[in-house]
């Protein structure tokens, strides 16, 4: 009796031509591209926001595709911990994922980001104490509104590319929490992002060439919410 063939993977291209099969290659790896990130745990976060590239100055490293990317930024939250001792810090991870086809320019400063949202340009959070649904805010004197740019210095801009996203880790010490009116308790917590203006470009006087595109092309939107997150503070049961 003839012993069967083992059928291996290149027995499934045989007779397929070259184009066939670059074009399965392809979609292969676009699933995995797609699926990578729901497989490995550390994949959904990415690279640190502040690890991606700046943008070139003179903005000619945009693309025509970064404008057909209206509505693709999201954001996401987790926190490392959700149960606070009164002296932990609460360490956020706050994830922006580009679901568009062409790259978006990011306006991201991290020492910026504010536990209370005053409808300024950036990341802040929102947390409201569960039991009476209290906003919880930090004062303006001690941590002042941010700038409202019409123009962005390159160190406070990135590049994420399509499909990609990248993860921030932000840090609350407890006197911030404290400020904010954060006492033992249940909470919640929200990331807003906001971004009005797409930057102008800086032309130096005397410049001969015409900048391809009329702005810095960064990514706008007036208000965009990540979902909510529980966590609680000061009601840990000891070890």
């Amino acid at each position: 009796m003839a012993r069967a063939r083992r059928i291996q993977i290149r027995d499934l291209f045989e007779g397929v031509n070259n184009t066939t099969r670059l074009i399965v290659a392809g979609g292969f790896l676009l699933l995995l591209i797609i699926l990578l990130p729901r497989v490995i745990p550390g994949g959904r976060f990415g690279i640190p926001c502040t690890g991606l590239a700046h943008p070139i100055p003179g903005g000619n490293n945009q693309s025509v595709l970064a404008e057909r990317s209206a509505g693709a930024l999201s954001i996401e939250i987790t926190l490392e911990r959700s149960d606070l001792g009164m002296n932990d810090p609460l360490i956020v991870n706050a994830t922006f994922i580009n679901n568009g086809v062409g790259a978006i320019t990011l306006f991201f400063v991290p020492e910026e980001s504010l536990l209370r949202d005053d409808q300024t340009p950036g990341l802040n959070f929102i947390i409201r104490r569960v039991a009476d649904n209290a906003l919880m805010s930090e004062p303006t004197t001690v941590r002042p509104p941010n700038l409202v740019r019409q123009q962005f210095p390159t160190e406070t801009l990135y590049i994420l590319g399509p499909r990609q996203r990248c993860t921030e880790r932000l840090t609350f010490d407890p006197v911030r929490l404290s400020n904010a009116g954060i006492i033992s308790g249940n909470y919640t917590i929200r990331a807003i992002y906001r971004n009005f203006y797409p930057g102008i470009l800086d032309i130096q006087p005397g410049a001969t060439a015409t900048p391809i595109f009329q702005n810095q092309g960064v990514y706008t939107i007036d208000e965009l919410r990540s979902g909510e997150v529980d966590f609680s503070v000061g009601i840990v049961p000891p070890a």
